[in-house]
């Protein structure tokens, strides 16, 4: 949360002329009700086996510009998913950094903040970010430079990726 993965996925699908995806905003789509609602109704396991599905249904030969969720690595197999259809980038601040950033936002889009508090969310926070470092080809700090040079750093480390990838297929 904060890290900029929605303006970074933006300028990365700018760059590379892919299309994005931005998950939580599609399963809200699908689901014709919003995350909150989702979690609130069908509760959390409900809304992590939806990120499952729905990124089981991606084309692995389709390249896609994907913005996930903070939470989807407590998914049950999103993370063998998402690393079998391509480089997993982590944006990665220090917590005062991110906090800084969700302080300036605007908190209703936010329901973590209501539901955990501040200590709450430090505490997942600490918790994700080892899953984070399990999960990610790369890691990127966002918190230094402009959402550009940050989406520049992940375009070439995508690059990279790709072309060791291919020079392992021949």
């Amino acid at each position: 949360m904060a890290s900029g993965k929605s303006a970074v996925t933006r300028r990365l699908q700018a760059a590379t002329n892919r299309p994005a995806l931005a998950l939580d905003q599609a399963i809200a789509e699908k689901a014709g009700i919003s995350v909150s609602e989702i979690f609130a109704t069908e509760g959390e396991a409900a809304f992590r086996l939806m990120e499952t599905e729905m990124l089981s249904e991606l084309d692995p030969e389709r390249p896609l510009v994907v913005d996930t969720g903070g939470g989807v690595i407590h998914a049950e197999g999103a993370v063998d998913l998402l690393r079998s259809r391509g480089v997993v980038i982590w944006l990665d601040a220090p917590w005062e950094a991110l906090r800084a950033r969700l302080k300036e936002s605007d908190q209703s889009t936010r329901p973590l903040i209501g539901r955990l508090g501040w200590a709450g969310l430090e505490e997942l926070y600490r918790r994700r970010r080892r899953l984070y470092a399990g999960a990610a080809d790369f890691r990127l700090r966002c918190d230094q430079g402009t959402v550009n040079e940050v989406a520049d750093k992940a375009m070439l480390r995508s690059l990279q990726w790709e072309r060791r990838r291919e020079e392992e297929r021949r």
